[in-house]
């Protein structure tokens, strides 16, 4: 699955579920800085991968 594809079916999965538009694109959001944080599919990302990411971002809104 591609990263677009990715993002659309989260965007289509978080309308089904009939969260607030904020909260939609907030979840798009975080899902891009995501994917431009790895230059790697999801798939192949590791705890600590995952861990780093947390913290990157964690140091972001700081």
């Amino acid at each position: 699955m591609t990263k677009e594809e990715v993002l659309e079916k989260l965007k289509f999965d978080v309308e089904l579920r009939g969260l607030s538009k904020n909260t939609q694109d907030e979840y798009y959001t975080k899902a891009k800085i995501f994917q431009e944080y790895f230059d790697k599919p999801a798939t192949e990302l590791g705890e600590q991968d995952i861990r780093k990411f947390l913290h990157y971002n964690l140091l972001r809104i700081m």
